[in-house]
C-alpha cells in the first residue's frame, strides 16, 4: 500500500510528465497539421489513416478541415434593418425594454447570405445589400484526428509490446552534461 508520500511523489512524476507529453504533442500535431496541408496542395488529399508498426488496420485518421468565410455583424445594423424590414422578428426583453433580433431569424438570415463578386454582402432571397454585414476571412486549415473503434487500445498494446518507444516519441531533451 502506498503512502502519502509515495502518492505525491507519483502525482509529480507523473505531472511532469504530462507536461512534457503535452509539448510534444503540441510539437507533433504542428508539424503533422502542416505536412496535411502540404499533401492537400500538392495532391488533394484530406484524410489520411494512421498506422501502427506491425498492426495492419488503421488506428486513427487525420482530416484537414478547410475553414470557412465567416461573417461579422455590426448587431445595431441588424437590428435596424429588421425593424425596418422584419418588423414581427424583433423583440422585446423585459422588465427593461431591451430590443434584439429573435435568435432564429437571425439564424435563418445568416444561413442565406451571398457574397458577390465585389465583396458585396447581400441577403440570398431578397438580393438586397446588407452594409451591417461584412466578410471575415477563415483562419488556417486544422486537422482533426479521430481514433478507429479500438485504436487507442492498440496504441497502448503497441506501447507495452515494445513496438512504439516512447522516449522516441516524446524526443525529450537530454539531460545537461556538467
Amino acid at each position: 500500500m502506498m503512502g502519502p508520500q509515495q502518492r505525491a511523489m507519483r502525482a509529480a512524476v507523473l505531472k511532469a510528465l504530462l507536461d512534457e507529453v503535452k509539448k510534444a504533442y503540441d510539437a507533433a500535431r504542428t508539424e503533422a497539421d502542416s505536412g496535411m496541408v502540404g499533401l492537400n496542395h500538392s495532391f488533394g488529399v484530406t484524410t489520411i489513416e494512421v498506422r501502427l508498426p506491425g498492426y495492419d488496420s488503421a488506428v486513427a485518421q487525420v482530416t484537414l478541415n478547410e475553414p470557412k468565410t465567416g461573417f461579422v455583424v455590426e448587431e445595431a445594423g441588424l437590428l435596424a434593418y429588421c425593424k425596418a424590414e422584419h418588423p414581427t422578428e424583433v423583440q422585446a426583453t423585459v422588465p427593461e425594454p431591451v430590443e434584439s433580433v429573435r435568435p432564429a431569424f437571425r439564424k435563418a438570415l445568416l444561413g442565406r447570405l451571398r457574397v458577390e463578386r465585389d465583396g458585396t454582402v447581400v441577403d440570398g432571397e431578397t438580393g438586397r445589400v446588407l452594409d451591417f454585414v461584412k466578410v471575415a476571412e477563415p483562419g488556417p486549415p486544422s486537422t482533426t484526428l479521430t481514433f478507429k473503434k479500438g485504436g487507442r487500445e492498440e496504441v497502448a498494446a503497441a506501447y507495452r509490446d515494445g513496438r512504439l518507444a516512447l522516449p522516441e516519441l516524446l524526443a525529450l531533451p537530454a539531460a545537461r552534461q556538467e
